[in-house]
C-alpha cells in the first residue's frame, strides 16, 4: 500500500483492511510504504504498528505512486512472500471484492479488479477510457483497466518483469499491467471505485494527460525490447 499525505484517510483504510483480511483467516503481512508524505500520515502509521501486528511501515523519500509500487513488489518478493497484492491507501478499493480473488488463485497468476461503476467523477472515467486506448494502440493488448490499484499477482509471474520497469516510468503500473497480461493472462474482477477519503490524489488528471503522450512512447519502446 503505498501512501503520500493520507492523513485523512489512512486509519479508516488500514482498519477495514486488516478486520477484513483478518476475517479471512489470512497469513499476511500488510506493507505500508510511506512516500515521504509532508502531513501527519506517518505518525499515524505508527499508531497503527503498534496496533495490528500485521502491519509493516516502510518510510522512503518521494519517488511518486508507481516507482513506489515497483519498490513495494522488489520488497515483497525479498521477504518471500507468495502473492502480492496492491491497494491504494485513499479508501477507494473496498475490501468487500477480495474474498473473490481468494479462489481464482488457484488456476490464475493475475488476478485484477476492474472499475465497472467508480464514485471519482467524470474526469477519472474519461482518462481510464483515453489510458486504456493508448495502451491497446501501443501493445496491441486490450486491457480493460490498465491502471487498477486493485490486484493480486503471484511471485513467480511478478519475478519475470519487475526488474524490467524503467526507473522513469512515470505510470509503471500500467507496465505491470501489461506485462502481466503478457506473462500469464490476466483475470478480471468486475469492482465499485469508492470515492476518496479526504486529501487529494497524488497522480492528477492533468498529470494523466500530460503523460499520456509520454506513456505511449514509453510502452512502443518497452514492445521493442528498448
Amino acid at each position: 500500500m503505498p501512501v503520500y499525505n493520507e492523513e485523512e484517510a489512512i486509519d479508516f483504510v488500514v482498519n477495514e483492511w486488516t478486520t477484513a483480511l483478518d476475517r479471512l483467516q489470512l497469513n499476511y503481512t500488510l506493507c505500508i510504504l510511506n512516500d515521504g508524505s509532508k502531513d501527519s500520515t506517518l505518525k499515524h502509521l505508527h499508531a497503527l504498528e503498534a496496533k495490528h501486528n500485521r502491519i509493516h511501515i516502510i518510510d522512503k523519500p518521494n519517488s511518486g505512486h508507481g516507482q513506489t509500487c515497483i519498490f513495494g513488489y522488489k520488497y515483497a518478493l525479498e521477504k518471500g512472500a507468495d502473492w502480492i497484492f496492491q491497494i491504494d491507501s485513499d479508501g477507494q478499493c473496498d475490501p468487500v471484492y477480495f474474498e473473490q480473488f481468494i479462489p481464482l488463485t488457484e488456476t490464475h497468476k493475475c488476478i485484477y479488479g476492474v472499475r465497472k461503476t467508480r464514485d471519482d467523477g467524470t474526469q477519472r472515467i474519461i482518462v481510464s477510457h483515453f489510458v486504456t486506448l493508448f495502451v491497446f494502440i501501443a501493445t496491441g493488448q486490450y486491457l480493460r483497466d490498465p491502471n487498477v490499484p486493485y490486484r493480486l499477482i503471484h511471485a513467480d509471474a511478478m519475478r519475470n518483469f519487475v526488474n524490467d520497469v524503467p526507473s522513469d516510468f512515470h505510470l509503471a503500473n500500467i507496465y505491470i499491467t501489461v506485462r502481466s497480461n503478457r506473462e500469464s493472462k490476466i483475470k478480471w474482477v468486475p469492482i465499485h471505485f469508492r470515492d476518496r477519503m479526504g486529501g487529494t490524489a497524488s497522480v492528477k488528471t492533468f498529470s494523466f494527460v500530460k503523460h499520456g503522450f509520454k506513456l505511449f512512447k514509453q510502452l512502443k519502446a518497452a514492445q521493442r525490447g528498448e
